[in-house]
């Protein structure tokens, strides 16, 4: 194999260099060449019970896209994988495959390291973007139907794309700038460089996908006037409403809404930030949280300031529902982590933050989480320092369902039956604003699910509740398509 020289190469991905890298929101992953994507591939062992395709929300067909890049058929790939993935290069880039998805279930992985289907998805998501772009899938014929989506997020657009392909009108309403939702202002650029979700976004909206931007359903027009102009509607307006503070001292200026801090960064674009950053951090920061959200906020800062950021957690590192690939970045790049502690009081003068109290605690008993709970030793401790983001879980965005007085569950979720419809007759939800914050591909399985049962809604078809899994799953572990795929005449696979 032919390797760069201003990269690590280590599994499960050649990196750039910490030092070089800590300083710009460059991509940190770097990727395959040529030779590097078909020598991964090749490690597949195609088998019968692909167990990497089972795992993953979407069915990704890895094992069809790792005998084909195998082979140098990167075309072939693409589409085995764009199949049930309009994001493919997005997903590969965010998903944590080795930490509990395709990679995990790897076999491969029982005799050492699994294969690297997420590079070799990213691979083949960038031959297609940068060198020959591929034709979208076939639509079907007009149905005639209109259907409005509120929320231009990964399970909005996974939605927009199914029901374009099954040939209704799709328009989507969008209160911000950008589509994306999380994925464009909730993920750093360093993490998933926007112009590869800009051109995948882009890709969807070829299809006849319409989008209606600065629109905000609930305070511009209500969901009943989108009721009388569509067939129907699906609500994925995603998860926004984060934990209350409740610390004392939380008033203080630079005690930070993580959340809320990435999307002032990223929101607009990062370029557009740089040009008028928003925030003044200081040199020593704190960030309160352990999941991926509190990483990036941490990774961020580091580069924003170049000064020192600590992660406070209250339990300790083993507990913290992270991907560890991003800890271990993070820790290449200076980040600190102090454990064991959380806040009890942030403290300064003039309505300036100085420090922050921290409790310390200790370990107990299994909780509900299935981690051992956090319990008060009741000894405490000062960390001085400049600024605080806090990004400790966030909630559905519940602003629509409370404007319209849609039946709503655990922390105004909207609640749905067996067919992803709400308490209003004709109006659909997924995503997040269902189920509370979960992963970019999760979501988007949850919008193709609603999708389908929209569809069935407009067609009068029989329900059937077959849902995504047993559909792709059952066809990509059948006799008839795994001998078709080994020899690369499977059909494309009708959204039906």
């Amino acid at each position: 194999m032919s390797l760069k020289t201003d990269r690590v190469v280590e599994f499960p991905f050649p990196k750039s260099k910490p030092e070089a890298r800590k300083g710009n929101f460059s991509e940190v992953q770097l990727p395959y060449s040529v030779e590097e994507a078909m020598a991964e591939a090749d490690r597949c062992v195609k088998c019968g019970n692909p167990v990497c395709i089972d795992v993953c929300p979407l069915q990704t067909d890895v094992r069809g896209m790792c005998e084909a890049v195998a082979r140098g058929d990167f075309s072939t790939a693409y589409h085995r994988v764009r199949e049930t993935n309009a994001l493919l290069g997005t997903t590969a880039r965010c998903c944590p495959q080795l930490d509990s998805l395709c990679e995990a279930a790897c076999v491969v992985g029982t005799q050492g390291h699994p294969v690297a289907s997420g590079m070799i998805q990213r691979f083949v998501a960038d031959w297609e973007r940068m060198q020959f772009k591929q034709p979208n899938p076939t639509l079907a014929k007009q149905s005639g139907k209109r259907v409005a989506i509120v929320g231009g997020g990964p399970a909005g657009l996974a939605a927009a794309e199914l029901l374009r392909r099954y040939g209704h009108s799709v328009i989507i309403y969008e209160e911000l700038q950008f589509l994306g939702g999380t994925a464009w202002y909730g993920i750093p650029d360093y993490h998933l460089p926007k112009d590869v979700l800009q051109y995948e976004v882009g890709r969807i909206l070829e299809m006849g996908v319409e989008v209606k931007r600065g629109v905000s359903v609930g305070r511009d027009l209500t969901l009943s006037d989108l009721r009388s102009e569509y067939d129907a509607i699906l609500i994925s307006t995603g998860a926004k409403d984060v934990s209350k503070f409740d610390t004392p001292g939380c008033d203080l200026k630079g005690v930070v809404d993580g959340y809320r801090f990435l999307e002032d960064v990223f929101g607009r674009g990062l370029d557009a930030y740089l040009t008028r950053p928003k925030y003044d951090l200081g040199k020593e920061v704190l960030v309160i949280g352990g999941g991926d959200s509190a990483l990036d906020c941490a990774r961020t800062a580091l580069r924003l300031t170049n000064g020192n950021v600590t992660i406070v957690y209250r339990r300790t590192e083993a507990e913290m529902p992270v991907d560890p690939i991003l800890v271990e970045e993070g820790k290449e790049e200076g980040l600190r982590l102090k454990f064991l502690m959380a806040p009890k009081a942030y403290e300064g003068s003039g309505g300036m933050l100085s420090s922050a109290i921290m409790t310390v605690m200790r370990l107990g008993a299994v909780d509900a989480s299935g981690r051992r709970s956090p319990e008060p030793t009741g000894e405490e401790v000062e960390l001085k320092c400049d600024s605080v983001i806090v990004a400790i879980g966030r909630g559905p965005n519940s602003f629509v369902q409370r404007q319209a007085g849609l039946k709503t569950g655990h922390r105004n979720a909207i609640v749905t039956d067996n067919n992803c419809q709400t308490s209003m007759q004709g109006v659909y939800a997924a995503g997040d604003v269902v189920t509370g914050e979960s992963l970019v591909v999760k979501a988007m399985a949850k919008g193709r699910e609603a999708a389908q049962r929209v569809h069935e809604y407009l067609m009068t078809l029989e329900k059937k509740h077959v849902s995504f899994y047993d559909y792709y799953y059952t066809r990509r572990t059948s006799p008839r398509y795994y001998m078709k795929m080994l020899d690369g005449t499977e059909e494309t696979f009708p959204p039906a």
